[in-house]
């Protein structure tokens, strides 16, 4: 089984461009994102798991998020979406 992806702590604009390229390294495969160390998700990060969770539904593959802490999930609610949402190819 793969390692988990372990993004940095504050998923913010700049570490956008960051987070794709890490999830583009893993295309094409199950992935496991470790959320345990994150303690900030921005509205841009959160764009760039969505697409990563529609690419992983539409080759077949698993996006899976682990050890979401509650902050983050609450700011993933605030803006609509969930860990199980993004991994099902949320709009």
């Amino acid at each position: 089984m793969p390692e988990p992806l372990i993004p940095q702590s504050r998923l913010n604009v700049s570490q956008a461009a960051g987070l794709h390229a890490a999830l583009l390294a893993r295309k094409g495969q199950d992935l496991t994102v470790d959320m345990g160390g994150v303690t900030q998700l921005g509205a841009l990060c959160l764009q760039v798991f969505i697409a990563a969770g529609k690419s992983a539904r539409a080759a077949g593959t698993a996006l899976t998020f682990v050890n979401v802490p509650d902050r983050i999930l609450d700011q993933m609610k605030v803006m609509g979406l969930s860990p199980e949402a993004i991994s099902e190819g949320a709009e």
